[in-house]
């Protein structure tokens, strides 16, 4: 039965409610999961205690680590890392029971990935600060994850909270899940403290059969702790008593001093450190301060792990091999951090079921003020046990990069104490020669850090100055602890002091990667560009010093695309146990001033692409016209010729169809202009796609007039002439690109690899085709000019803005590239814009004969079409036959 007119058409509320009402009915009855905790009216805003921002920061749980769910939601559980949940309250309100609250709250688990580097190289470059950094972890597998909007209510009596809700999302093996019903059930200490310092709860499927195994949780406590009584500091041990002010001038802030343990920390077990360490049962190699928390007044809790890990993230609650809570105070007179700490265990099956045994553990950290080749720890730190009478402890350093560093840097002193070891070496190797040119100094300072190659055995990594001359490094800027040292006066004394800390993937023993650190101090020469070091590497506990670091810098104004070599080499004798063999560094790529340069080139050439496309398409245009002014041209145009340039048109737009509707997955580079390349390839594909469908109305429009010309038996026969010559010839080159590739590419990729080490290059030899077909463009008037010479016409087949225009547009891509070599610096992995050479044959042979090859085949068709096809074949019997309109009136 219809509904009467007017009124209210009743489906799409039937619709809405079908969906609503399998929603609803998927979503557990908190009355029935939740027996303990009973509900209670909720009453209106307002009154003493009931700030809502309060209350949910209270029971906010920012990260915590789960465990159980089963392999099939997030994969198998992992020993180390990296589960993890977050709970954020999205509304607390009162009720009217005075201990109770009723809350809607998001709760998300997430698991089922491992960080991993990627690649073998640790360290990239940042090309917005002009510096190498670490490469962070990049995570591989698939990630379960879920996400639960759950609702109930909190006992802050109790410190129980109980909540039903549903979940959706996507499991670990890419199931898609849908309306999860779950019961979430966690428990807050109530004041939580050193001994009671975790919430932990359990999130369990309300289905019958269970979907999922059900799920621990844990993480440490955010808000409502209660601090115990102060720790206490021993002094600092007598070579570390200088401690820089980190809060100098400012008031003390947790989360500049947070910032501050963001790196690992190395522990260094010594002979005297062994009872600390054996009472402690601690044998890790490093540690993280993770989750810290502080008070307005200075007070400071932490909840720190022990791992042998390093690509441990320090933003996830982590859960390594040991733990321990400490909390204590900042020691604003010796700007020091006192922590006391206790053991933390497990208590249960499941890894997130964690309790605090033993107390008696003492922390201190400290950032010292004076720094050397052996010590340039950003921070360090002291573990000790209490209950030991030695007074010995556990050595801790961080060696954080300056950059994590916001404070003053005034007190920040470096000690040079391999200096002049290093000028006898840079005079005993003849680094001291003159060289041509001018090289990286205080003007250019940030050349002086650079990626490098092992050449020998494989592996890379970096060097980035700390100290240049009296002026620390972080990285991206020179900071003066004594605003009246100046580099460039120090320069003007001769050689300028340094210091460097090397990092890499390197292969001592030829035979396994392993990665590398060394400090090294010396001298630079910047009149020469020599850098010359004496190097230090701790190996197995025990430090070598007994290394020399060289590299000599190429001219700025170098063209070459290497611009450092130098080694590494040990001074050991052969015998000693910790002599290496001598290894080869070079680096390749630019210096920041060609860096700039490069981006300038980068959008030169994209602007020259858009013209050269948008002159294309004027020039099809043209040609179109004059096919209409001229209508006996289209019988006598080459359809060979067509069919070639619609494919070069056809071929880029089918390779990058998917980038020309969505560009998300290219990396956007901003141009010194304030540009975008990103737009201007856009742009180009654009202008690709309607310059490809006017070749394509060029190529029916001649089509459709040879085939009803009524010579078209003949046209037929000359096109088929055509193809019998172009075809054997097109096919010959193929087989020559893939006898050249077969024969010279892969040598020279091994060569390549040999020499740099560089990731594998995906050189397949479809590559090699393409360019090829990039010569075949170039000789696109070859068809017309070969379809002429058989029939003789002397029509004007082509207009000359059409091929005097597409011939131009042909060869300045090859003039460009002479350009190109002898004014920009090449870089080990160009992008190249415009005169791409995976898109035609570019080099200074090919350079010269492309564009001579097609202006000779302009030069013939201008003739051609106007002293006949067959003029420059000498023949008696040459005729020229044109296409003259014939009249259908009958007399």
């Amino acid at each position: 039965m219809a509904a009467p007119p007017g009124s209210p058409n009743p489906y799409p509320l039937l619709v809405l409610v079908l969906l609503v009402i399998p929603a609803t009915a998927a979503s557990p009855s908190y009355s029935d999961h939740c027996h303990g905790l009973p509900s209670a009216p909720d009453v209106a805003s307002g009154g003493e205690g009931s700030d809502p921002t309060a209350l949910v920061h209270s029971l906010q749980l920012s990260t915590g680590y789960f465990s159980g769910g089963g392999p099939r939601l997030f994969g198998p559980d992992p020993s180390v890392l990296p589960r993890s949940f977050s709970f954020l309250p999205s509304s607390v309100l009162r009720t009217t029971d005075a201990s109770l609250v009723h809350v809607s709250a998001t709760l998300t688990v997430s698991g089922g990935r491992r960080g991993t580097f990627g690649g073998r190289h640790l360290f990239e470059y940042d090309g917005q600060a002009h510096r190498f950094r670490p490469r962070l972890p990049r995570f591989v597998g698939r990630r379960g994850s879920i996400t639960f909007g759950v609702e109930g209510y909190y006992s802050s009596a109790s410190g129980e909270l109980c909540m039903v809700g549903t979940g959706s999302g996507r499991a670990a093996d890419g199931t898609a899940l849908n309306l999860l019903p779950v019961v979430l059930r966690v428990h807050f200490p109530n004041h939580a403290n050193l001994t009671r310092p975790f919430v932990t709860g359990n999130l369990e499927s309300t289905d019958s059969p269970s979907f999922f195994e059900p799920i621990s949780l844990v993480a440490y406590a955010e808000e409502d702790y209660a601090y115990m009584e102060s720790a206490s500091c021993p002094p600092p041990p007598t070579d570390r008593l200088d401690a820089l002010q980190v809060f100098e001038g400012t008031k003390f802030s947790c989360a500049h001093l947070s910032s501050l343990f963001k790196a690992p920390f190395s522990l260094d077990y010594g002979n005297s450190s062994e009872p600390t360490a054996s009472s402690l049962g601690l044998h890790q190699r490093y540690m993280f301060v993770n989750r810290m928390r502080c008070a307005d007044d200075g007070a400071v809790r932490a909840y720190v792990v022990f791992s042998n890990q390093t690509d441990a993230s320090m933003y996830y609650f982590m859960l390594g091999e040991k733990a321990i809570v400490v909390e204590g105070f900042w020691d604003e007179k010796r700007s020091r951090l006192c922590l006391k700490g206790c053991h933390v265990m497990n208590s249960g099956p499941s890894r997130a079921d964690l309790a605090v045994g033993d107390c008696g553990i003492g922390m201190s950290f400290w950032f010292p003020e004076v720094w050397s080749l052996q010590e340039r720890s950003f921070a360090a730190g002291l573990v000790w046990n209490v209950s030991l009478k030695s007074g010995e402890g556990i050595a801790a350093s961080s060696r954080a990069a300056l950059p994590y560093f916001r404070g003053s840097l005034s007190g920040l002193k470096y000690n040079y104490t391999k200096v002049d070891e290093a000028r006898k070496y840079y005079e005993k190797y003849g680094l001291n020669k003159k060289r041509k040119g001018k090289f990286p100094d205080s003007n250019s300072y940030r050349d002086l850090t650079f990626r490098f190659f092992l050449q020998k055995g494989g592996g890379s990594g970096y060097a980035s100055p700390v100290t240049i001359g009296s002026m620390l490094y972080d990285g991206n800027s020179l900071v003066a602890p004594n605003p009246f040292s100046h580099v460039t006066m120090e320069l003007n004394q001769g050689l300028l002091n340094v210091s460097y800390d090397i990092h890499y993937v390197g292969n001592w023993s030829l035979e396994t990667f392993s990665r590398q650190h060394i400090a090294a101090e010396g001298v630079y020469d910047a009149k020469t560009g020599s850098l010359c070091m004496v190097a230090c590497r701790v190996v197995n506990i025990s430090s070598d010093c007994e290394i020399l670091v060289t590299a000599q810098f190429a001219s700025l104004d170098t063209k070459e695309a290497q611009h450092v070599k130098g080694t590494i080499r040990s001074l050991r004798k052969k015998s000693d146990p910790l002599f290496f063999e001598m290894l080869d560094i070079a680096s390749y790529g630019m210096y920041i001033d060609k860096v700039d340069e490069s981006i300038w080139r980068m959008d030169l050439e994209s602007t020259m692409a858009l013209i050269s496309m948008t002159l294309s398409c004027v020039f099809i245009a043209g040609q179109l016209f004059h096919v209409k002014k001229v209508p006996e041209a289209l019988p006598v145009m080459s359809i060979t010729m067509l069919v070639v340039l619609s494919l070069g048109y056809m071929i880029p737009l089918v390779l990058n169809f998917e980038a020309l509707f969505k560009n998300s997955n290219k990396q956007t580079v901003p141009l010194s202009d304030g540009g975008w390349l990103e737009v201007n390839e856009v742009m180009v594909r654009i202008i690709t796609m309607v310059t490809f469908l006017l070749q394509l109305r060029l190529l029916q429009l001649a089509w459709s007039a040879r085939s009803v010309d009524r010579s078209k038996d003949e046209s037929w026969a000359a096109e088929r002439k055509v193809l019998w010559i172009c075809l054997p010839l097109y096919i010959i080159g193929g087989v020559v690109t893939w006898v050249v590739h077969m024969r010279f590419g892969h040598h020279s990729r091994r060569m390549l690899r040999r020499v740099v080490r560089v990731t594998r290059v995906k050189h397949a030899f479809w590559e090699d085709l393409v360019s090829y077909g990039g010569l075949i463009l170039d000789g696109f008037l070859l068809p017309q000019v070969i379809l002429n010479a058989y029939s003789g016409s002397k029509v004007k087949a082509l207009s000359l803005g059409f091929y005097v225009g597409s011939t131009i547009i042909r060869a300045l891509p090859h003039v460009y590239d002479v350009f190109r070599a002898k004014h920009f610096v090449r870089s080990l992995r160009p992008s190249y814009r415009y005169a791409n050479p995976h898109d035609d044959l570019f080099s200074l042979a090919w350079d010269i004969a492309i564009p001579c090859g097609a202006i000779l085949l302009s030069v013939l068709l201008f003739f051609q079409q106007r002293l006949g096809g067959s003029f420059f074949l000498c023949s008696k019997n040459s005729r020229s036959s044109e296409y003259e309109m014939v009249s259908t009136v009958s007399s």
